[in-house]
């Protein structure tokens, strides 16, 4: 038997994304590190996360903000079809990566980790991004 307070929870849970999804605003946090050396990251329901050397990329924030919007459009059922978009066609040709990469080179889009690690990326410039 499922104790009842976790359906509450995770109904509550629902609820208020359900509520960020509606806002226009997003908040926007800068900290020192993320998982995988990423640069920045969205978390559906509370925020965009973004590196603090990365505070004045422009280009990085714009990139996700699209996920952002991907996440009001689509709603906490983005989160598993994103992840099977990585495990069926990889990170580099994950569709809302791809769409996230509006700014990069057609060869970038599709080869976005070499692009980060090697510096002609216009989103950053990571050599350990994503290891």
């Amino acid at each position: 038997m499922v104790n009842k307070y976790v359906i509450y929870g995770v109904l509550g849970f629902f609820a208020y994304s359900y509520y960020k999804r509606q806002q226009s605003e997003v908040m926007i946090y800068y900290v020192n590190r993320l998982p995988f050396n990423y640069n920045g990251l969205v978390v559906p329901a509370v925020g965009v996360f973004i590196k603090k050397s990365e505070r004045n990329n422009k280009v990085l924030l714009e990139h996700e903000m699209i996920h952002w919007r991907q996440y009001q459009e689509e709603g906490l059922f983005m989160l598993p079809k994103y992840l099977l978009e990585n495990l069926r066609y990889g990170y580099d040709h994950n569709k809302y990566e791809i769409e996230a990469r509006e700014h990069e080179s057609d060869y970038c889009k599709y080869s976005y980790t070499e692009c980060i690690r090697t510096g002609i990326s216009k989103t950053a410039n990571n050599p350990k991004f994503r290891s």
